[in-house]
């Protein structure tokens, strides 16, 4: 059961997102994660610590709300504390780890092949659009 204080944070963490995706123009699709998997290679020089930590948590929630809504899960916590996307009880991905690794490694951890690659590790099919 997810407590209040984590139901405040999802709304946040959704909020982020709907503002990303407004602010930019985007949509919650693929070709919004090749755009911002691009975003984060030009952008990433030259920020300081402060500034890659709100991308991250910006582009994680945009990212992990993009999930959600062409793979399924639900935004909680690991066992650890950690914010995942969930699946069901033993398979989660982790949308924050992955913008963050990107930035710190390059295109090795591109935000678009992680993206890519969910349907295929859990056997999911995309949701068809309504």
């Amino acid at each position: 059961m997810v407590d209040r204080r984590n139901l405040e944070i999802i709304e946040e963490l959704k909020k982020l997102a709907k503002s990303l995706k407004e602010d930019l123009n985007l949509k919650f699709n693929e070709e919004s994660v090749e755009y911002l998997e691009g975003f984060i290679e030009r952008t990433k020089t030259g920020l300081n610590e402060e500034q890659i930590n709100g991308l991250v948590t910006t582009i994680g929630a945009f990212l992990g709300e993009c999930i959600i809504k062409n793979y399924g899960g639900y935004w909680d916590t690991d066992a650890n504390g950690y914010w995942c996307l969930k699946f069901d009880e033993k398979n989660m991905v982790y949308p924050f780890s992955r913008v963050r690794k990107q930035f710190d490694h390059g295109l090795e951890d591109s935000i678009s092949s992680f993206y890519t690659v969910i349907p295929i590790v859990f056997k999911f099919k995309k949701k068809l659009k309504k």
